[in-house]
């Protein structure tokens, strides 16, 4: 089922709401997705960087303290009036990703984490990143892949619910293949997800928790990542 924007934009206002309400400020792996940033090494002070699906902005903060000129977008008006309270010193606008209002090659760097995922219209999506980035500017995402995301969605819910708000996961070679489409070069960067937020989803899956802590995910193939995390250079 193909959803409008109104109705993402209901979908993720609910979900927000629930989030904040019960104390939840996060909805992705933000430790790892830092470390991620860090180790690509592409950003540098004074560039215009943009996140899309910026939630309450913690990572366009973060950007800003590095003396980058950072703005998030997100289609939750929900959490960026939460962001706007929470770091009153950036800019976060609520957009949904498919369209961003900003002028063509206006940024260095798009980021997003746990985005691509939620998007119906991904191709829309890549195709505005492109148009936003200037020549050589990079596209730093995060996504789960397509095949562990899967699996473990529908262990843990016992149902295949999970495809209303995944509706576009992709494998990497389908990532892969979704860049080129849109005109951009990707390498992929293996990250360990283990962090207190995984673990803290992994919690009631005693046997899975005890592997995830004890294997090195960022040794295994591609195929095998949690997540797939991808810096793609607009060519």
């Amino acid at each position: 089922m193909a959803w409008s924007l109104e109705e993402q934009a209901r979908m993720y206002e609910r979900s927000w709401s629930a989030s904040l309400a019960s104390g939840k400020e996060q909805q992705g792996n933000l430790e790892v997705n830092l470390k991620f940033l860090e180790q690509v090494d592409v950003i540098r002070p004074e560039m215009d960087l943009l996140e899309v699906g910026c939630g309450i902005g913690t990572v366009v903060y973060e950007l800003s303290k590095k003396g980058c000129r950072a703005i998030g977008t997100d289609i939750s008006s929900k959490a960026i009036e939460y962001g706007r309270d929470k770091y009153p010193q950036v800019v976060l606008e609520v957009q949904p990703a498919e369209r961003l209002s900003y002028a063509d090659e206006s940024f260095d760097v798009v980021v997003s984490f746990d985005l691509l995922e939620h998007l119906v219209e991904v191709d829309a999506h890549l195709k505005e990143v492109r148009r936003v980035l200037r020549g050589g500017g990079y596209y730093l995402s995060g996504t789960p892949n397509k095949y562990a995301s899967a699996m473990f969605d529908t262990i843990r819910k016992r149902n295949f619910s999970w495809k209303i708000s995944h509706p576009s996961l992709h494998s990497w070679r389908e990532l892969r293949g979704r860049f080129a489409k849109h005109g951009f070069s990707c390498r992929f960067v293996k990250m360990n997800p283990v962090s207190e937020f995984t673990l803290g989803k992994l919690r009631g899956y005693g046997p899975l928790a005890w592997l995830v802590q004890r294997v090195n995910i960022a040794r295994l193939p591609l195929s095998l990542q949690s997540a797939l995390y991808a810096a793609a250079r607009k060519i």
